[in-house]
């Protein structure tokens, strides 16, 4: 399968899904500047793949009711369409995430391509 890179960047901060309030406020708000700074294409009708891998603190990646990979994806994707990147989920035809342990800073690396 044949594709052009769109972007890939790395996102630092404490991943957030199902935490308090202002903590999933603040992930998303980090998610969507960090998006915003790429100035890459936007809104376009194309299929895309999307890569995501999210690294977790080991003492949260094993509590697995809390951290589900969709629930992880689901506030980058959101953030994507917010700034414009993807008009829709419906985009997106690959779908690649996985989550590991990290003793560093949590966050995720995020890749994006077209595909032809």
């Amino acid at each position: 399968m044949k594709s052009r890179p769109i972007f890939e960047i790395s996102v630092n901060g404490h991943v957030s899904t199902n935490s308090g309030k202002e903590t999933i406020e603040n992930w998303r708000c980090i998610l969507e500047r960090h998006f915003a700074s790429l100035h890459c294409s936007t809104c376009e009708k194309r299929k895309l793949s999307v890569v995501l891998r999210f690294w977790l603190a080991p003492n949260r990646i094993y509590r697995m009711q809390r951290n589900d990979l969709d629930n992880l994806s689901k506030p980058v994707l959101d953030a994507m369409k917010r700034i414009g990147i993807i008009c829709d989920d419906s985009e997106i035809f690959h779908l690649e995430a996985s989550k590991l342990p990290t003793e560093g800073e949590e966050g995720v690396y995020v890749k994006v391509r077209e595909l032809n």
